[in-house]
């Protein structure tokens, strides 16, 4: 899998250049500064996702491109966005300075912005665009939006003191910050591609679970790496008041529900057979990153 997602990443590099290619932009530093925003390394999951969603359909990258550069774009600018002083108030993202740091606020918001505006034009002005890709967008849209991704950031929000949370709620939490997102990769590539009723509900429960695995092992690597090796700041939930799985779990206990979320995953959707091993391959990478 570590050989498959290097594969995808230089897809996705390749992809991310031709879209900027082809979409230039001589305002500055706004463009300098959504390119920073994106450009700035990661594992890109997501696109990756969409990629194998791609091949589970007997589609190729290229079908998706659209969809795994918009995807990795709302990715990205919400990543600009929890940085900021009013949010997580980060200074050190994958290594490097946030944006607000190297461009100051008002220009991270912008760009911010703009990634976000970008990513429905880029999905939007496909070349083969027609009802599937219109569904597709308008699922992931939805996903992304008060109902997902930033409905799942306005509560983690709006509730700064997380002392009472109960495990539920941060699940919740959870499968909104996080899984909605690669949701929209997986399952929006899945539309896209024209995937049964049967498949794509298949898909969903796959990636929600994903998308919880990931953030509970995130949350204990925070606690446990350090910040040469994540390159970000650790203990930062801490630090924000945020109270996560692992607070209420403890690391084994957290690393025993990862374990069994990882084949509660599975057995949503190894009935698939071999089209379903790369995902399978994945769920596993992604929950055994702590050995």
């Amino acid at each position: 899998m570590q050989s498959a997602l290097e594969k995808y990443k230089t897809i996705f590099a390749e992809q991310l250049e031709d879209y900027f290619k082809n979409n230039p932009c001589d305002i500055q530093p706004i463009f300098k500064a959504l390119r920073y925003g994106i450009e700035n390394g990661g594992k890109r999951i997501r696109p990756a996702l969409c990629y194998l969603a791609s091949e589970f359909c007997n589609k190729d990258t290229e079908f998706v491109a659209s969809i795994a550069v918009g995807i990795e774009m709302i990715h990205s600018y919400s990543l600009v966005h929890d940085d900021l002083p009013c949010m997580d108030d980060d200074s050190l993202r994958r290594g490097k300075p946030t944006s607000h740091i190297v461009f100051g606020e008002g220009m991270a918001v912008l760009s911010g912005d703009a990634l976000l505006n970008m990513a429905f034009e880029a999905m939007l002005g496909d070349k083969n665009f027609d009802s599937n890709a219109l569904q597709a967008i308008r699922y992931i849209a939805k996903n992304s939006g008060i109902n997902g991704m930033i409905g799942g950031q306005c509560i983690d929000l709006a509730n700064e003191d997380k002392s009472n949370y109960s495990l539920d709620e941060i699940l919740k939490l959870n499968r909104l910050k996080t899984s909605c997102l690669l949701k929209s990769a997986l399952v929006g590539s899945m539309i896209k591609c024209g995937g049964n009723a049967e498949e794509i509900k298949d898909m969903e429960n796959f990636a929600n679970k994903l998308g919880e695995i990931f953030q509970i092992v995130d949350d204990i690597l925070d606690k446990t790496s350090t910040k040469e090796v994540l390159g970000k700041e650790i203990n930062q939930d801490s630090a924000n008041g945020k109270k996560t799985v692992v607070d209420i779990l403890g690391i084994e206990k957290s690393i025993e529900y990862a374990s069994k979320l990882e084949s509660s995953a599975i057995a949503d959707i190894e009935k698939h057979g071999k089209r379903s091993e790369k995902l399978i391959a994945l769920c596993k990478y992604l929950s055994r990153r702590l050995n």
